[in-house]
């Protein structure tokens, strides 16, 4: 999917840079990038227990599917 221009990458920088386009200050942006990101980390057992994945299965999911180290690339310290 196209985010911004013909850039389509799946990286935190590219929404944050992006936001202006969504009617989001760079604040609001950052904020909501953050909650993400926490709430991501936060709930990822209970939603691994309610999908029935197995150990292994979260194991291999977890920073390859979801908050691998691409999204991160240039984002901010937020």
């Amino acid at each position: 999917m196209l985010i911004m221009g013909q850039e389509r990458t799946s990286q935190i920088a590219l929404c944050l840079k992006a936001a202006r386009l969504f009617l989001m200050s760079d604040a609001e942006a950052i904020l909501l990038a953050t909650n993400q990101v926490k709430t991501i980390k936060r709930r990822w057992s209970a939603v691994c227990d309610e999908a029935n994945l197995s150990e292994v299965d979260r194991n291999f999911l977890w920073r390859r599917q979801f908050l691998n180290s691409f999204v991160f690339l240039e984002a901010p310290k937020a």
